[in-house]
């Protein structure tokens, strides 16, 4: 496993070093699909997953996967369509479409978590939900210490800058 994870660590770095001036264009489908794959093989191998379960386990992950991500992006888009200037009844419209989005996603854990019963045990389904969220932390972890190593260097390069200046 911690094979794995540095794999997954070393593979996820280098494809946000190469999108790391992209950082204003929309998501990267390929990094995006990469990260998908990666994911959905370290959930098979945390839930011991036999043979004949993966392939199942892959299509209907990746069937929730879909529908979570579309409730994602609609909440995303709700965040930023309020404006600075938005009124209480803009907040409230937001806050009661949120609440619906959230909602769905727990509809949506619940429909999933049947059709995974069908071939899945309880405690594999328990152990998906784990690495679920402890694959949410490392990407989570790995952003942060990105974002951190990039505030870092533009802090070096301007030190670098004023100290260039002021010995001309």
């Amino acid at each position: 496993m911690k094979k794995f994870l540095l794999i997954l660590v070393a593979v996820l770095g280098l494809a946000s070093m190469a999108t790391a001036q992209k950082r204003d264009c929309a998501p990267d489908p390929k990094m995006f699909k990469e990260i998908m794959e990666y994911k959905i093989k370290f959930l098979a191998q945390e839930m011991d997953l036999k043979e004949d379960q993966k392939e199942k386990f892959v299509e209907v992950y990746q069937q929730m996967s879909d529908l979570k991500n579309k409730n994602f992006e609609r909440m995303r888009a709700i965040e930023n369509s309020l404006k600075k200037d938005a009124s209480e009844a803009d907040y409230k419209k937001a806050s009661d479409e949120l609440a619906e989005i959230r909602l769905r996603d727990v509809n949506i854990d619940k429909e999933y978590d049947a059709k995974f019963a069908k071939f899945l045990s309880q405690k594999q389904i328990y152990k998906m939900k784990e690495a679920e969220d402890t694959f949410r932390r490392k990407m989570q972890d790995m952003r942060h210490k990105r974002r951190n190593e990039q505030k870092k260097k533009a802090t070096d390069n301007t030190r670098r800058t004023k100290s260039a200046a002021k010995s001309k």
